[in-house]
């Protein structure tokens, strides 16, 4: 099992559908909150989004939307999981998942604002001040030591394609490692 972090517009997505190619199931803790935001009539707008996460984090513990994901995985075999936002989190799918591996995506801030305005999501940032915002918040969470701690790091500065061909590289490289083992 994969675990993607990175700050909102790293190239997670784009990692994960280059493993979708290649036969990985995909999980992504987004869909969670915003799941469980919608039972609570929660605004789909980014802050109201990250607030009720936060909540929920005082409220249940930093590891809950972990929890919460980890019952709907059956099966953790070629699984990626999208969006850990601190080590508590890790440390509870660790439990769940001993042979877990975490991945680091990285992609400078103007580069990150520039692609998030143009996938045109509704809960997204629509500038840089907000995006700021949400960086301190996601950053107050624990992403940090989260991507600090990453076992493979890709850093996204190039073009999509060479993004995708390295995210290729390092899937297959993975598969082979662990059919080493």
């Amino acid at each position: 099992m994969l675990i993607v972090t990175g700050m909102p517009g790293a190239g997670k997505d784009e990692f994960i559908q280059v493993a979708k190619t290649l036969g990985w199931r995909d999980f992504h803790m987004g869909d969670t909150v915003r799941k469980y935001a919608s039972k609570s009539s929660i605004k789909s707008i980014d802050r109201e989004i990250g607030a009720f996460a936060n909540q929920e984090r005082q409220l249940y513990g930093k590891d809950i939307w972990a929890r919460r994901l980890a019952e709907e995985i059956e099966d953790d075999r070629k699984v990626i999981i999208d969006g850990l936002r601190n080590m508590e989190e890790f440390d509870y799918f660790k439990t769940k998942f001993p042979n877990l591996i975490l991945i680091g995506i990285h992609t400078d801030r103007d580069e990150r604002l520039r692609r998030i305005v143009n996938r045109h999501r509704a809960d997204d940032v629509k500038d840089m001040s907000e995006l700021v915002s949400r960086d301190e918040r996601e950053l107050s969470w624990g992403i940090g030591n989260a991507i600090s701690l990453a076992e493979y790091m890709l850093v996204n500065d190039s073009t999509l394609e060479n993004f995708r061909k390295k995210s290729k590289h390092l899937l297959e490289k993975i598969e082979k490692e662990s059919v080493a083992d």
